[in-house]
């Protein structure tokens, strides 16, 4: 009787579980076609960035994204980020040019990613004229919403070295 007992309660639990096990299951390949829809994501933003384009760069955050700039100053929303682009983009910022080479993409959850990206940026223009290359980093949480990879969080920072020292970045 306990045999029997103990066989039932073990194909109830073997039940109960292969359905919860194979929804949580990620079928074969796809991190891989996550990864590369992360990397495309990665440059097409960057060749938003670099063509001065603030509407096109707004386009790959979610509506309530998260932008934090290098001097600190917080950015909440895809149109906030567009209106805080489009003047620099045409202003200070209108010959910049930023070589971003992307570092690491860590999956959190099957939805949810972030992405750590090396840049260097140059063609800034300061209020005493050209600024020197800048080397810095891209610390982004992406998301997928709507089978669509977008940027929730930017996190941008310059990397600063002693005076004649490289960066080890």
């Amino acid at each position: 009787m306990a045999f029997t007992l103990a066989r039932t309660a073990l194909a109830v639990l073997l039940f109960v579980s292969l359905p919860l096990s194979m929804a949580w299951a990620k079928p074969k390949g796809s991190n891989e076609a996550d990864s590369a829809a992360i990397k495309k994501l990665f440059a097409d933003f960057n060749d938003a960035f670099n063509n001065h384009d603030a509407h096109a760069v707004a386009i790959l955050f979610t509506d309530d994204a998260d932008f934090i700039t290098v001097g600190g100053a917080p950015f909440r929303g895809s149109a906030a980020i567009e209106q805080h682009l489009a003047p620099l983009f045409s202003g200070r910022a209108k010959t910049l040019h930023r070589d971003a080479t992307l570092r690491d993409v860590h999956f959190l959850r099957p939805d949810t990613a972030v992405v750590a990206s090396d840049t260097e940026t140059s063609g800034l223009v300061g209020p005493n004229g050209a600024v020197p290359p800048v080397k810095g980093l891209y610390d982004w949480i992406v998301m997928k919403q709507k089978g669509r990879w977008l940027i929730a969080v930017w996190h941008e920072s310059n990397i600063s070295t002693p005076t004649g020292q490289p960066s080890n970045r």
